[in-house]
């Protein structure tokens, strides 16, 4: 069985968007050339007095709340005074985390990018961190580059996306590097010697290292660290109504459309399988269209976006991830710590986590057979996915588990400043 179309659902792109197409490349070149000099302009990193890290910024565009708690909580544990993040709208309560977001006013006027950079300056004239960091390259990582430079402060890039970030291209969820096609390729070497102007690069796994260091990224400067999950979050599994789960956003480069035709081929042999999906995005109308299409309507419930996917996670027996590309993805790590039992594209980092026959699938990308023949064989066994689920949440306890990811940034922040950070003990120190 050959994957399905990937069922983009774009609409015709009038004049704007044909326009925007063809300038996206001299406009990210430019935008990238500007930081690169910028860089070389401003003055070096000066590490503070005191030797330690008092205070960090960030600046990312956080798509749900899960995704914000698993990345500001660690850090805020990490034994910084305060983490300040810049973003577009206010996110849950974290201790030791101030969220500050542009106005509307500036975003009316200026556009989100700058007016985001211009709240990201203002933050940094009046609390003045230590370190600035910022999630993918375009734009948010530029942001903090040009105002890590600004008050002669250390940068970090988080390369949450994998080296789709540095290629850039159809791969992207960047409404301007998704227009640059082919074009993106090129831009490869210029955007390598922008990733180069960071004091740090943060990535999710061996693959997102390994392809950096090997296109001249220093070793030392490059570090793995993946998202966090707090096991005491993880609601207790009494029942598992749901026996295949989709979490993401309904969007390209998740393919959710394969998730509908995974769930009706494992039908054939498993009639009374249902599936879930957790998310929202502009592919959800194609779904049910293509639910209806294969017979599955009925079995298949839509969650949205809503704030209970942690116990909409553990009422579920496999989590199924058919992303092109990936980094470690935050939402499998949850699942797998709440007894899911991944069968996932073997694609970016997710092979960081997963082990082939141990705690879950690596399926080849677009291999619908292959899923299907896996999913089926989980549920038609049921000491099979007992095994599986057991050896998932140790597994997803020692990578991602908060402490331990707290530890590994309380190191991070120590190196890329030169001096040991202090403030807040992390958990357990």
């Amino acid at each position: 069985m050959t994957a399905p179309a990937n069922g983009r659902g774009h609409a015709p792109e009038g004049v704007k968007g044909r326009v925007i197409t063809l300038l996206a490349p001299a406009i990210v070149g430019s935008i990238y050339t500007l930081a690169i000099v910028w860089s070389r302009l401003c003055r070096r990193p000066r590490h503070p007095a005191s030797g330690s890290a008092r205070r960090v910024a960030v600046v990312g565009t956080f798509y749900n709340s899960n995704w914000f708690i698993s990345h500001a909580t660690p850090l805020a544990r990490s034994g910084i005074e305060e983490l300040l993040v810049v973003t577009d709208q206010q996110q849950p309560p974290v201790d030791g985390v101030r969220v500050y977001c542009p106005s509307a006013w500036s975003v009316a006027l200026f556009g989100r990018t700058l007016a985001k950079l211009g709240c990201l300056l203002l933050t940094g004239l009046r609390y003045r961190p230590d370190l600035y960091m910022g999630y993918h390259i375009m734009p948010c990582a530029v942001m903090a580059l040009v105002a890590g430079r600004a008050f002669g402060r250390a940068t970090s890039y988080q390369m949450t996306g994998g080296p789709v970030e540095v290629m850039g291209g159809l791969e992207s969820e960047n409404p301007v590097l998704r227009r640059l096609g082919e074009s993106g390729r090129r831009l490869e070497s210029l955007t390598l010697r922008l990733v180069r102007e960071f004091d740090q690069v943060v990535v999710r796994g061996q693959g997102a290292r390994r392809f950096l260091v090997e296109r001249g990224v220093h070793a030392s400067v490059v570090a793995i660290i993946p998202g966090s999950v707090d096991p005491k979050a993880i609601p207790l599994a009494l029942a598992r109504p749901h026996d295949l789960v989709f979490l993401g956003r309904l969007a390209d480069l998740k393919q959710p459309l394969q998730f509908v035709e995974i769930l009706a081929g494992v039908s054939r042999g498993v009639p009374t399988v249902r599936g879930l999906v957790i998310g929202d995005g502009p592919l959800q109308p194609a779904m049910r269209e293509r639910a209806a299409e294969l017979g599955v309507a009925d079995r298949l419930e839509f969650a949205g976006k809503t704030d209970e996917v942690l116990a909409l996670l553990a009422e579920a027996r496999v989590f199924v991830l058919t992303s092109r590309t990936e980094g470690l993805s935050i939402a499998m790590a949850e699942a797998m710590m709440a007894g899911v039992v991944p069968v996932v594209a073997n694609v970016g980092d997710l092979s960081d986590l997963v082990r082939d026959g141990v705690n879950g699938y690596l399926v080849p990308p677009n291999d619908i057979e292959t899923f299907v023949r896996r999913v089926q064989a989980l549920l038609e066994e049921p000491a099979l996915w007992k095994r599986l689920s057991e050896e998932a949440v140790a597994s997803a306890r020692g990578h991602v588990g908060l402490d331990h990811v707290a530890e590994l940034w309380r190191d991070r922040i120590a190196a890329v400043l030169g001096a040991p950070t202090r403030g807040k003990p992390a958990p357990g120190a």
